[in-house]
C-alpha cells in the first residue's frame, strides 16, 4: 500500500491544514465580535448581518478543506496490478505495446538507467508526470532500472522491470512507443544463471533462449539441532562446514563449466546471499538479483522465472 503523496507533500499538507485552522480560529473570533455588534448596535443591524454572513460561508469552506487535505492524506495509492511476465506473455505484451500508435504525439517512453531518477526526464516529458504516478515509479525497487510506456491521456501507464540492466537513459514522445531498447535487451547469450542454496544448487548457461548446459549440486548438510546433540555453538560450527563443503563442490563445478563458457555477460542469481557470494568469489562478472523459487531445478521453470520481466500498471 502506498501513500498518494510523497513525505514532502504530506509536510506541505499538514501546514496548509494549519494555517487553515489558524484561519478558522480568526474567524471564530470575528464571529464572536459580531454577535456583540449585534447586540450593541441596532441601527447597523443590516451590515453586520452580512459580516456575519460571510465570516461564516468561509468557515465553512475552510472546515471542508481542512476535511479534504486530511482525507487526502490519509489516502492511499494501489498499483492496478503488478506481475510478472515470460515467454509467449511477454512477447504478446511487446507485440501490443509495439503495434499502438496515436495521430499525434502522445505516447511517451522513458528507459531509466539504474540508481537514476526521473529528476533528469526532459520537462516537455516530465510535465505529463502527475504526483501519484511520479511517487509509485519512484517507490518501485529495481537493480536493473525502469521502462516507462505512458500516454499523456493516462489510459497507458505501465513501468517493466527489464532483466538486464539499462545502460542509459533515453526518451521518446512520439506517435509510437519505442519498443526497439527492450527487444534488444531479451536476445541475451551467456548468462550464468545460479539458485544457491544450502545442499542443492542449481548452475546453467543461458544460449538463445535455453540452457546449454546445467548441473544440479547436491551435498549433505545439516538441517536443524536435535535434543540432546551437539551444543549450539558446536552444531553452528558443523552447519558452516557443511555449507562452505557445499560451496567448494559448486565452485569446482563452476570451474569445468567456465574452461568453455568464458565470455559470462551477467550472472542472474537466487537464494542465499552469503552462499552466492562463496561461489562467485573470484569471478568478477556483474550480479543481477533474481527472485525464484527455492525448490526449483528444473532448466525450464528456473528459466522462465529468471528471465521474467515485472510489470507494474500504475
Amino acid at each position: 500500500m502506498f501513500d498518494i503523496f510523497g513525505k514532502e507533500e504530506i509536510n506541505s499538507l499538514k501546514a496548509r491544514i494549519s494555517e487553515l485552522e489558524e484561519e478558522k480560529r480568526k474567524l471564530s473570533i470575528q464571529l464572536e465580535k459580531s454577535e456583540e455588534k449585534i447586540r450593541k448596535t441596532v441601527s447597523s443591524r443590516q451590515v453586520v448581518d452580512q459580516e456575519l454572513n460571510e465570516a461564516k460561508a468561509k468557515l465553512s469552506t475552510f472546515e471542508n478543506e481542512i476535511w479534504n487535505l486530511k482525507k487526502e492524506t490519509r489516502n492511499e495509492l494501489n498499483f492496478r496490478f503488478s506481475e510478472s511476465f515470460s515467454g509467449n506473455r511477454l512477447e504478446d505484451l511487446i507485440i501490443l505495446l509495439g503495434s499502438l500508435q496515436s495521430r499525434t504525439s502522445e505516447l511517451i517512453t522513458i528507459y531509466l538507467a539504474v540508481d537514476e531518477t526521473l529528476e533528469k526526464v526532459p520537462d516537455d516529458i516530465n510535465v505529463h508526470i502527475d504526483t501519484p504516478m511520479r511517487y509509485l515509479i519512484e517507490k518501485i525497487g529495481s537493480p536493473a532500472g525502469k521502462i516507462i510506456f505512458f500516454d499523456t491521456s493516462y489510459i497507458i501507464r505501465l513501468v517493466m522491470i527489464p532483466v538486464f540492466p539499462v545502460t542509459h537513459s533515453e526518451y521518446s514522445f512520439e506517435r509510437r512507443f519505442n519498443i526497439e531498447p527492450l527487444k534488444a535487451s531479451l536476445g541475451y547469450d551467456n548468462i550464468l544463471v545460479l539458485n544457491a542454496h544450502a545442499g542443492e544448487t542449481f548452475i546453467g548457461i543461458v544460449e538463445t533462449d535455453a540452457f546449454s548446459m546445467h548441473d544440479i549440486i547436491r551435498s549433505s548438510v545439516m538441517g536443524k539441532h536435535s535434543k540432546g546433540g551437539w551444543s549450539q555453538k558446536r552444531f553452528q560450527t558443523l552447519v558452516e562446514e557443511d555449507v562452505k563443503h557445499h560451496a567448494a563442490k559448486v565452485r569446482d563445478a563452476l570451474g569445468k563449466m567456465m574452461i568453455r563458457y568464458k565470455d559470462v555477460k551477467y550472472v542472474l542469481a537466487s537464494g542465499d546471499g552469503k552462499l552466492i557470494k562463496m561461489i562467485l568469489e573470484g569471478y568478477d562478472y556483474p550480479v543481477i538479483m533474481k527472485s525464484m523459487d527455492a525448490q526449483a531445478l528444473n532448466p525450464q521453470q528456473i528459466l522462465k522465472e529468471v528471465m521474467a520481466v515485472r510489470c507494474y500498471g500504475i
